[in-house]
């Protein structure tokens, strides 16, 4: 009966270590953008960050001038928690909603047939409406983009989970 016992410790043992290892090394609560409809909360996809600072890439076509526009975010921890930042805005074209000049502590330049507005600013929550014609699309490190648009039609809350605070 001793041996028995013994045996099916043993093979339990066997079968939760990995397990365990992975809940020591962090693995199994991994740094991830979670992307989730605003409204209900339905979790449509999680996409592993690769890097530090937590970051992403919105990039979309313009609504009215049919141009790319690509802006930049990434998750900083403060008192308030995971908080998306708006750190840069790429895009072509002049007006309707885009930047013309760089507000204090931004800095605005030309980039190839477009601009790049440089700035810091706070996005909480961070929620965006996948209209059809802007294709758009959101790209974690070098993972292929994924279109919000094939994911649903409503609004989209994009948040980070798992991600350790520095």
């Amino acid at each position: 009966m001793r041996s028995a016992r013994r045996s099916a410790a043993l093979a339990w043992a066997l079968v939760l270590a990995p397990g365990a290892l992975l809940l020591a090394s962090g693995a199994a609560s991994a740094c991830e953008l979670v992307l989730s409809e605003h409204r209900s909360g339905r979790e449509l996809a999680r996409l592993p960050f690769g890097g530090t600072p937590p970051a992403a890439r919105i990039a979309f076509t313009h609504s009215v001038l049919g141009t790319p526009v690509a802006d930049r975010y990434e998750w900083r921890h403060d008192g308030a928690g995971w908080r998306a930042h708006l750190v840069e805005e790429r895009y072509e074209g002049d007006g309707y909603g885009l930047p013309n000049a760089a507000a204090r502590g931004e800095t605005l330049v030309r980039a190839g047939a477009g601009w790049r507005l440089s700035l810091d600013r706070v996005v909480d929550p961070l929620v965006v409406l996948p209209l059809p014609a802007q294709r758009m699309r959101v790209t974690v490190g070098e993972h292929p983009p994924v279109l919000l648009g094939s994911l649903t039609r409503v609004s989209v809350a994009l948040r980070v989970a798992g991600c350790a605070a520095r």
